[in-house]
């Protein structure tokens, strides 16, 4: 039965990644009970729930020993009582519960991801999975970008749970750096094509959705874990040539957005920028009013508007409005308590992965320079949006995602099974 609690656990995070399975426009097939159920956007949980719920029934005891694990892992024990500071504090109190309750719950998700990932084999089918999951979102929207039409900017992708193009960009670039660390370790044809293929749709995507900071943070990831990898120039030469001729062949094609891409205008002609500018004056004027517990954890959206003069529109009001900066954000809510608890954990993960980079084989080297350039794309693409933050669109889908992905990496990383290893996290690392 652990199988098969693998099995669902893999196919939510196929349904979860991917933007969920596509939904009927018209037509009979859309009033069929069981296709309602399977595209609705609360079944990657439902398939999560019941994985990790056989999990627990049927291996019950490695599930007790990874949750006590989690539990006396210094860096989540100091991130939760950061985290309680200011909730304690906080200006409205229903808000900031609820928040701290929903972190709670990606926190508990975590832990069963840990336990699910245990074995080598469960690991190595995530990969897949992973890889899998990406090309299909890729897929959907590129081919939505070219019903739309390559010529105007892309804001909303309609075909897929995901919807904003920033959100669609981050989750790709989440997942290149492990795209391209499977191909320059596979030496088979088939491992080679697909996860080849894979990045290449992922670079595509990236580009035909005109986001200056991802397509910025895929060029840095890639060449960085090009950089970590010079020894496996060959493997990764070849890609980044057929990658530079496809953008060569679409800059000549779509002229005007690529040149959006690539260009960085001014910002007094950038309505972004200049919105930008706003919200951070709002927001360090928070920081300067709540500097040691803040605002209040998930309260941004509300006293924002409620005890500022907001640059948002009141569509935004308790609806995701946030700092557009993850750092002034969290620091904005929490505070310097807070903030210092989120930076330690945050710390403690990009210590255990640079000391399994330096001390590891060649795998973990490759595995933990990738999971660097994940965490590395992640508080690069931050610096300009918190999707992360309460009532964000899909925050809870990004929330799981972003939690999967530090697991996963952390677990890559770690080389030898977890339940045998005592490499087993970088918590535990701390804690040691």
């Amino acid at each position: 039965m652990r199988a098969l609690g693998i099995v669902l656990v893999l196919a939510a995070t196929l349904v979860m990644v991917s933007g969920d399975l596509p939904r009927p426009n018209a037509g009979a097939m859309q009033r069929v009970t069981l296709v309602r159920v399977v595209t609705s956007p609360l079944f990657y949980l439902a398939l999560f729930a019941l994985g990790f719920g056989m999990l627990a029934a049927f291996d019950g005891r490695r599930l007790r020993d990874t949750a006590a694990l989690a539990l006396g892992w210094s860096p989540l024990a100091v991130l939760g009582a950061g985290l309680l500071i200011p909730v304690l504090f906080s200006q409205l109190p229903a808000l900031s519960w609820l928040a701290l309750g929903c972190l709670a719950g990606v926190g508990a998700f975590a832990v069963l991801v840990v336990h699910a990932l245990r074995d080598e084999a469960a690991c190595a089918r995530m990969s897949i999975v992973i890889a899998a999951a990406a090309l299909v979102l890729a897929v959907r929207t590129l081919a939505f970008r070219v019903d739309e039409g390559l010529g105007v900017g892309a804001y909303h992708i309609t075909n897929n749970a995901w919807l904003g193009k920033l959100q669609i960009a981050w989750v790709l670039n989440f997942v290149a750096p492990f795209v391209l660390a499977r191909f320059i370790e596979s030496r088979r044809t088939l491992g080679s094509t697909f996860y080849g293929g894979t990045w290449l749709a992922i670079a595509a995507c990236i580009h035909f959705l005109y986001s200056r900071t991802g397509s910025l943070v895929l060029a840095l990831t890639t060449l960085a874990m090009c950089a970590l990898n010079l020894r496996s120039w060959r493997r990764w030469a070849t890609l980044l040539v057929i990658a530079a001729g496809l953008v060569l062949a679409v800059t000549a094609r779509t002229g005007g957005m690529s040149i959006y891409v690539t260009a960085a205008r001014a910002g007094a002609r950038d309505s972004g920028i200049v919105m930008r500018h706003s919200v951070w004056q709002e927001t360090l004027a928070m920081i300067s009013d709540h500097p040691v517990a803040g605002i209040g954890l998930g309260t941004y959206d509300d006293i924002a508007y409620s005890r500022y003069r907001s640059a948002g529109g009141p569509e935004f009001f308790r609806n995701g409005w946030h700092a557009h900066n993850l750092f002034l954000h969290v620091l904005a809510e929490t505070g310097v308590i807070g903030f210092a608890a989120w930076a330690c954990f945050w710390l403690a993960i990009v210590r255990f992965l640079l000391r399994r980079w330096r001390d590891g084989d060649e795998g973990d080297r490759l595995n933990s320079g990738a999971a660097l350039c994940f965490v590395a794309a992640f508080f690069v693409l931050s610096l300009t949006e918190v999707l992360i933050a309460a009532r964000v669109h899909a925050s809870l889908r990004m929330n799981l995602t972003l939690a999967l992905f530090v697991v996963y990496g952390c677990r890559l990383a770690s080389g030898s099974g977890i339940s045998s290893s005592r490499r087993i996290s970088p918590m535990q690392h701390s804690h040691e």
